[in-house]
């Protein structure tokens, strides 16, 4: 089950991801219905649930399994439908990955923007597309990050992930001090 936007308390039945088109837009908190066995936990060494961000747009069904594997895998999901409401959300809460999906509108500019943005704050980021070439040639950072197409595989999601959070620890070892406690550390 999914928390819709009528408020916190508000259910919407799983039948289907996003429901009518009427009700895509928006922001999101997804939970998996699979209680332990399968979960994964936080990339951090503490164990938590695994904490993502899908930022799509969501009046297409592109990433509609891609969604599917991170509920799977047992992660907390929250689901934003557009870079705005990415933002908002990343303001509140920490999340352990942040999937950028380049259809994003307007497509790729808004993908590519959150995706520097998310970057530039410390967030691990993979991006979702179906091909580097929708990059612009300056965004050299965006080409170094993990990324995978929106039809993806649980495994590979899950190495996407993994990847994701590697580069985000290796950029902040490189920014800090030594011995300097990683900016993902201090959130933890």
């Amino acid at each position: 089950m999914r928390h819709g936007q009528g408020g916190p308390g508000t259910l919407v039945p799983p039948e289907g991801l996003h429901g009518r088109v009427s009700d895509r837009p928006g922001l999101r908190q997804v939970r998996s219905g699979s209680s332990g066995a399968g979960r994964v936990r936080g990339l951090d060494a503490g164990g938590s649930e695994l904490r993502v961000l899908l930022a799509h747009n969501a009046a297409t069904p592109t990433c509609d399994a891609l969604a599917r594997h991170i509920e799977a895998l047992g992660a907390t999901l929250t689901d934003a439908s557009s870079s705005d409401d990415a933002r908002l959300v990343v303001e509140a809460e920490i999340f352990d990955a942040c999937l950028v999906c380049l259809d994003l509108l307007p497509a790729p500019f808004a993908g590519v923007r959150l995706a520097s943005e998310l970057l530039a704050r410390g967030c691990p980021v993979v991006l979702v597309t179906r091909s580097l070439r929708w990059l612009p040639a300056d965004a050299t950072e965006l080409r170094k990050l993990p990324w995978i197409p929106p039809d993806a595989s649980t495994e590979a999601l899950q190495r996407a992930l993994a990847a994701a959070s590697e580069v985000q620890d290796s950029s902040v070892r490189e920014r800090s001090e030594p011995h300097a406690p990683s900016s993902r550390a201090a959130r933890l």
